[in-house]
């Protein structure tokens, strides 16, 4: 078999992927989506790593609601906020994958989603409660939460456990802001997570 072959086979039987700073495992297909892309979050100055995350996406729909930037490279899908406003409209299911990378407290995670996700729910502190109340566990390093947004649901997993459903689109919206948006919680990040994106696409 020639290399080119061989390297073609190796890309065919990867299954997942890691997250480069945390060297975090993130399955290619999850509950019938596949990963565009991973990122990591950290915080202070000293970058302290809190958690990875990757974004997956319901293949076929990303396919058409997506297909003007079929072909595009990685770095000009990064460079285009058109992309990821369209991905921020969830006109497919879409499933953001977090997984800690150190312990940290049920209380000061609510917390910090709470914060990030106020200005962008501005008459919506209902839901917004609601979301904040299901941190109720702290979080061990390992954690895995899911949040899979389909239509004006949000559904949340935390620790293989269904933690609720909230029915409210501006929450599905601003979740996903806070990564994909034009002020993104890590701007390393939204770049990354975008990265495995012209192979969803296909050619």
């Amino acid at each position: 078999m020639t290399p080119s072959l061989l390297l073609i086979a190796a890309l065919l039987q990867t299954t997942e992927v890691a997250e480069p700073n945390s060297q975090v495992k993130f399955p290619i297909e999850l509950n019938a989506q596949v990963l565009t892309g991973t990122g990591i979050r950290t915080r202070t100055i000293a970058k302290v790593k809190v958690y990875a995350f990757g974004l997956y996406v319901d293949q076929a729909g990303a396919r058409s609601a997506l297909g003007a930037w079929r072909g595009h490279s990685p770095s000009d899908l990064r460079r285009d906020q058109k992309v990821y406003d369209e991905l921020l409209k969830g006109p497919f299911p879409m499933t953001l994958r977090l997984v800690m990378t150190r312990d940290v407290g049920a209380d000061q995670m609510g917390s910090a989603f709470e914060e990030a996700l106020s200005p962008r729910m501005t008459g919506n502190t209902e839901a917004l409660a609601r979301f904040r109340a299901l941190f109720t566990t702290d979080l061990k390093k390992g954690t895995e939460l899911l949040f899979a947004r389909s239509g004006s649901t949000l559904k949340v997993t935390i620790g293989g456990q269904v933690a609720g459903e909230i029915d409210n689109a501006v929450l599905g919206w601003a979740l996903f802001d806070v990564y994909l948006g034009t002020k993104p919680i890590s701007k390393e990040g939204k770049e990354t997570i975008l990265d495995r994106l012209p192979e969803v696409l296909g050619s």
